[in-house]
């Protein structure tokens, strides 16, 4: 049987910029910030409303009501849509499709 350990990590990778640099026009780290800061708003209320359906169909099928849906469907949709909109805008920075 193997244990898990958790181990905390305080570094991060890095990306040098001058890797980046070299990217046709550029990269504008902050307009991919930008994009993911526009995309977490939609996201977070996507994510509401997927917890809000969660909680109705737990309660349908189990009798009991739920709130976990409600509690944690805003925050990770808001993290998804930030993840997403600061990837596309990277995407398309780095490949030229705008």
């Amino acid at each position: 049987m193997h244990a898990l350990a958790l181990v905390e990590t305080t570094t991060l990778s890095t990306v040098d910029h001058v890797d980046l640099s070299t990217v046709t026009g550029g990269y504008d780290f902050g307009q991919a910030v930008q994009a993911g800061n526009a995309a977490a708003g939609p996201g977070r209320q996507a994510g509401e409303t997927l917890g809000a359906g969660f909680d109705a169909a737990y309660k349908a099928v189990r009798g009991q009501d739920s709130t976990i849906g409600s509690q944690v469907g805003g925050p990770i949709g808001a993290a998804v849509g930030w993840g997403g909109g600061f990837a596309s805008n990277t995407a398309q920075q780095l490949w030229g499709k705008k």
